[in-house]
């Protein structure tokens, strides 16, 4: 019977897309844990490989493309290789693939395997690491204790749970009530008790007025509607300003002092990455020494934050030094592209998501990582957006 059923099982783009986006979430999900000492993230990197030939086999073998998309896909993805081979990343060739290969995949299907897996393994990862099985790296801020939970640094914990409360957002759109706000607000409390991560528990905060302002705006509320019509433009406004303030950040103003304050020395860190190593079209390779993972933990207790710390934590700032000019605009394109076209509909929820990441991406790295955001693969994904609520 067993044999019968495999014989009679066909391949098809669907089921390839779907594996894939399973398989690389969880290689990338390991990648940030404290899972690595025992898992080699080399390995891990290499067995990422397998997810480009398995799109790339998807979009040119099985779904049936015309010669102008075939050829306007094969531009876009020699721009995404020639970045990773510059900086040695392959994160973004891979979500390149992930975007382009969305043809027929069930965006609503995506977005669910994401937050019922994500929440299996961040439980899972948790319990781990207060086991003991795995390390729970706990760092000292201003005598407050910072737990990771078993990921790699308490930021990047707060930035999964961020990340799943978008996926929730996004899933019961049409069912959110106050009672969902109370409990982001719990979560949120909790997650600052924890990992003391203050501009994440903000940002996963602002996802109660924003997503409230786009729940009413999709109910055809007057005032809401004005205000979430323009969630689109908040992409393309902020990751400007973003770069542009980094480049010419100056010590000696008192405004980009106190923003440097607010962001915790994040601009300060970006205008020394431009500075390190200025922008290119294609991206290149850059050293980076933060606090993350085992050897970025020991500096930490070795050094203090003084260290030698430099790490670049703005995903806009990533994008523009590491991946390059062309890519920075190829994302925020595709984010702005979401973002009209779910304003168009008058939907709003996937506006109101890329708004939220926008600012996200602001001081987070993980533009990039399907783990913590698989929201781009919207662009050309079926079943994204919620349309115009029929009375």
């Amino acid at each position: 019977m067993a044999i019968k059923k495999l014989e009679n099982m066909t391949i098809s783009g669907k089921r390839i897309y779907y594996f894939t986006f399973l398989y690389y979430y969880v290689i990338s999900f390991l990648r940030f844990t404290t899972f690595t000492p025992t898992i080699s993230i080399n390995l891990l990197n290499r067995l990422s490989y397998l997810a480009i030939i398995l799109l790339l086999l998807k979009i040119y073998i099985l779904d049936g493309l015309s010669l102008k998309k075939k050829l306007g896909y094969l531009l876009i993805i020699f721009l995404a290789f020639l970045s990773w081979r510059n900086s040695q990343a392959v994160d973004i060739l891979i979500y390149t693939l992930f975007i382009l290969g969305a043809k027929g995949i069930n965006f609503h299907t995506i977005i669910n395997y994401f937050f019922k897996t994500g929440l299996i393994m961040l439980f899972l990862t948790v319990i781990y690491s207060q086991l003991g099985i795995i390390k729970d790296s706990v760092y000292v801020r201003e005598k407050f204790l910072r737990h990771s939970m078993g990921i790699n640094y308490p930021t990047d914990f707060a930035a999964h749970i961020f990340s799943l409360i978008l996926a929730y957002f996004y899933l019961y759109f049409k069912k959110i009530t106050w009672r969902s706000y109370i409990g982001i607000i719990i979560i949120s409390m909790i997650m600052y008790s924890l990992t003391q991560a203050r501009l994440d528990v903000i940002v996963s905060l602002l996802t109660i007025p924003v997503m409230a302002i786009a729940k009413r705006a999709y109910e055809a509320r007057g005032i809401s509607r004005d205000i979430a019509s323009f969630y689109w433009i908040v992409a393309p406004i902020l990751s400007y300003i973003t770069v542009i303030s980094a480049i010419f950040y100056s010590a000696n103003n008192r405004l980009f002092q106190i923003v440097n304050n607010v962001v915790s020395k994040r601009l300060e860190i970006s205008h020394l990455a431009f500075e390190k190593y200025s922008i290119s079209l294609f991206g290149k390779r850059v050293i980076e020494h933060g606090f993350g993972g085992a050897q970025g933990f020991k500096q930490f207790y070795q050094s203090g934050m003084s260290g030698g710390y430099f790490y670049i934590d703005s995903s806009f700032i990533r994008l523009a030094i590491i991946y390059g000019l062309i890519m920075l605009l190829f994302v925020i394109i595709v984010m702005t592209l979401i973002g009209m076209r779910s304003v168009s509909v008058q939907g709003y929820c996937l506006a109101g998501i890329m708004l939220l990441l926008t600012v996200s991406f602001i001081i987070e790295q993980h533009i990039l990582d399907i783990s913590y955001n698989p929201f781009l693969i919207a662009l050309l994904a079926s079943n994204a957006y919620y349309h115009k609520l029929e009375d």
